[in-house]
């Protein structure tokens, strides 16, 4: 006994380091176990934190993706300035396993109805947008003197686009939902899916003294696993572990099923990851496809996001400070010459802005390239010029392998961070400009103006106004459809924005289109005239028929109600404050018809209150939760928003906190988003809540 318990006191010394010691020297006895000395461990800690403050600070204070802070504190805290930092090949390991996580993370997220609902040219904005900054880049890396593996490698770098950095302001101005925001959405997932392919490729260009052979083995190798694995990922799959392990254990819903699911997740992740290496594709080509099995199982995704994401934004912060900061040549940014070729690569992102120019125009009642045309191309041009983690991810890759010269990774390094900044500010400022542009307009203009005008026709309930709704399955690009159906019909869109849950692949896929827009055909005259209310009425039939046919589908559902806007009649109350007002009684009357909870739709609700409640609300079973979101919502943006919107320029969130307040006819129903995953009506539906892809977040 007394000979264990010697063991176990030298054991602790050990550990301990000795008792305040170094922990290097007992004497002559042997030592076993793994010891970290105390200043290293210090050091570490200093490291995390800085790694934090770094990319907190950067962010709240200077408007920056938090990745720029933490890379610049990896470049500070690394071998290549202070070398403060120890064991660097450990946070090196660790921001891979991050990476790998990110991958992973790309799978689950695809959204494959956004997909389809692009259409043709949204394809090929994506292509292009992926390509043509390729070429560009090649051609400065050639012009500069870099030939072969080096000029491609460094033209690849320039190919992804980072969803993130560009989500992070497409949130805020409230726009995701709108189909220029679903647009850039589905680019953003192709150009993930080629820089896999990309990432393939370039293994091959490492290697020496490759032959042909070796080069096609690894592209053949990335489509094969693209094409052929994706299929197998979202069609087959799916419904085989659905049918044979996951509905045996319970409906979904269930946590059990949804903690298999993630099992099953994880030993794909740990069985693709090695089989795409030794198949001469990029191992994160597995991760990608492991979460893509899972892609259209809400449960999975929603166990992801509260299981691993914080896990995986440390792990993503210590990949930017370590994987990319420490092989960051810091010295070399001091080099005029690395400065000149950083602003000549900058220039290869002019070719992802300029495919902005091929957005369609999604009001076509407007001229081209003119006002909401314009800031459509502006939008999507400056959101997939941001470049982020897969840009970093193809750079680090080529110099470590020995493509491209320390000279030429600062460089490219250095424009791919004038991207990561210099694309969101003029994203957000575009965005700002051409919201004051309109209110400019519209409060500078005169008696005949049109705005005003419109404005009198708005007061004076002579200007028609209808809320369309429609329930379909999504279809290849269904969004432009609809809106090329409101043209001729001789509608103006005024706001147009879509909803989807996230549905379990063999169930099918529920898409909620609502559009607000102005009858250019048809003045309403006297209210009371029965004779112009039997015009509207007829109006609305015709709308619904023609969206009908557009759509095609048998079991589609379109709704058309008249809308009457409410703006400010003069009173010292704000807009805000008219909306809130409003808004409120509307949800009181509901709660006390309906017993204390919200009711499904009602008659003096918005035209969709209840799929604001599903998509953008949450109930959490008390009345205060919703209304408290409700108020924050009106109160900071409806006095900023008003106006703007008559331009139908941007729109932000939900019809409860639009700039023009929505008010129906009494008939007023709505149409109901339906559940259609299986999942009873209860607690667990009524705390779910959507962002636009119909995730949970």
């Amino acid at each position: 006994m007394t000979e264990m318990v010697e063991t176990v006191a030298q054991f602790s010394r050990l550990l301990g380091g000795g008792g305040g010691g170094d922990g290097d020297a007992y004497g002559e006895e042997e030592h076993f176990g793994v010891h970290i000395a105390y200043t290293d461990l210090y050091a570490a800690l200093v490291f995390l934190a800085a790694i934090y403050t770094g990319g907190l600070a950067v962010s709240r204070f200077l408007g920056m993706p938090s990745l720029v802070g933490e890379i610049f504190v990896g470049i500070a805290m690394g071998p290549n300035l202070l070398d403060f930092v120890p064991y660097e090949e450990s946070f090196v390991l660790l921001g891979e396993i991050g990476l790998i996580l990110l991958v992973l993370e790309a799978g689950v997220d695809i959204d494959l109805t956004t997909l389809r609902l692009i259409g043709s040219r949204g394809l090929a904005i994506a292509l292009v947008g992926t390509f043509l900054p390729i070429l560009l880049a090649y051609g400065i890396a050639f012009a500069l003197g870099y030939r072969g593996a080096a000029a491609l490698a460094a033209g690849c770098t320039f190919a992804p686009t980072s969803l993130g950095i560009a989500m992070n302001v497409l949130r805020r101005t409230g726009i995701v939902n709108t189909p220029v925001g679903q647009l850039i959405v589905a680019a953003a997932i192709i150009d993930d899916m080629v820089a896999l392919v990309i990432l393939s490729q370039l293994q091959a260009f490492a290697a020496e003294d490759a032959s042909t052979i070796d080069m096609v083995i690894p592209i053949v190798s990335a489509m094969g696993f693209l094409v052929v694995g994706g299929a197998l990922a979202v069609f087959v799959l799916p419904k085989f572990l659905n049918r044979f392990i996951l509905d045996p254990i319970g409906q979904p819903g269930d946590p059990n099923r949804d903690w298999t699911s993630m099992a099953i997740m994880l030993s794909l992740l740990l069985a693709l990851v090695p089989l795409t290496y030794y198949c001469k594709a990029s191992p994160l080509m597995g991760a990608f496809i492991a979460g893509l099995v899972f892609c259209s199982d809400h449960g999975t995704h929603h166990m992801f996001v509260h299981q691993f994401k914080r896990v995986m934004q440390w792990l993503l912060r210590i990949f930017f400070a370590a994987s990319i900061g420490f092989q960051v040549p810091f010295g070399k940014f001091g080099n005029p010459k690395v400065l000149m070729q950083g602003a000549f690569f900058t220039l290869a992102l002019l070719g992802k802005v300029g495919v902005g120019f091929m957005v369609p125009n999604f009001q076509l009642g407007t001229r081209r390239f003119k006002m909401t045309h314009l800031r459509d191309c502006l939008v999507v041009g400056f959101s997939m010029a941001a470049e982020g983690e897969f840009a970093f991810v193809i750079a680090v890759f080529a110099v470590s392998n020995g493509m491209i010269d320390q000279e030429l990774y600062a460089a490219v390094v250095l424009a791919v961070l004038a991207s990561t900044i210099v694309a969101p500010f003029c994203l957000e400022t575009s965005i700002s400009y051409f919201n004051k542009k309109a209110e400019t307009a519209v409060l500078g203009g005169g008696q005949d103006d049109p705005n005003s005008l419109l404005e009198k026709g708005i007061r004076e309930r002579t200007a028609v106004f209808y809320t369309i709704q429609t329930k379909s399955q999504p279809g290849w690009g269904l969004q432009t459809t609809i809106v090329e159906e409101l043209t001729k019909l001789n509608l103006d869109v005024i706001d147009h924005r879509s909803w989807h849950p996230r549905q379990s692949a063999d169930q099918q896929v529920t898409l909620v289109n609502e559009v607000y827009v102005k009858d250019d055909d048809l003045t309403a005259g006297n209210i009371d005239d029965t004779e112009a209310q039997r015009r509207i009425e007829d109006r609305e039939s015709s709308i619904a028929d023609g969206l009908t046919r557009a759509i095609n589908q048998p079991s589609a559902v379109v709704k058309v109600q008249r809308w009457y806007p409410e703006i400010d009649d003069g009173t010292d109350k704000s807009i805000s404050e008219h909306v809130l007002q409003a808004t409120s009684k509307a949800f009181d009357m509901s709660m006390r018809e309906h017993g204390g909870q919200p009711a499904p739709t009602a008659s003096h609700a918005p035209p969709v209150q209840d799929i604001y409640e599903r998509m953008d609300g949450e109930y959490m079973g008390t009345t205060s939760h919703v209304m408290n979101i409700r108020r924050m919502k009106q109160i900071k943006h409806l006095d900023a928003m008003f106006k703007g919107r008559l331009e139908g320029l941007f729109r932000r969130d939900t019809p409860a906190i639009r700039r023009v307040h929505t008010m129906t006819t009494d008939d007023g129903g709505a149409i109901e988003l339906l559940d259609t995953r299986g999942v009873s009506t209860g607690r667990r539906e009524q705390r779910e809540r959507y962002d636009v892809h119909g995730m949970e977040y």
